[in-house]
């Protein structure tokens, strides 16, 4: 029986190419150009969709982020100061 050939209209995406993007966006300067450049220029729709699902999630971690320091400050800020081994944040009791 002859095997059905799947032709697809989108590009196959290669390994190669896969570790490339993947460089690309670990790079924290490079990563939100090269998102924006994926989701306007990829012939693959396998890339485009990695680039969108990409730039959710991180606009969701900042939106987090931003929560996060509008919800505890005092607790951020003295867990940064615990980091960098200073109490340069502390308040301590007079007395």
């Amino acid at each position: 029986m002859a095997r059905a050939e799947n032709k697809s209209k989108y590009k196959k995406v290669s390994v190669w190419n896969w570790l490339g993007t993947l460089i690309l966006c670990s790079i924290p300067g490079v990563r939100l150009i090269a998102l924006i450049l994926f989701i306007i220029f990829a012939k693959a729709q396998s890339k485009r969709s990695f680039a969108i699902a990409m730039l959710v999630l991180d606009v969701l971690v900042v939106a987090l982020a931003i929560a996060a320091f509008l919800i505890f400050p005092d607790q951020l800020a003295q867990f940064a100061a615990d980091l960098r081994g200073g109490d340069a944040l502390l308040v301590m009791p007079q007395g």
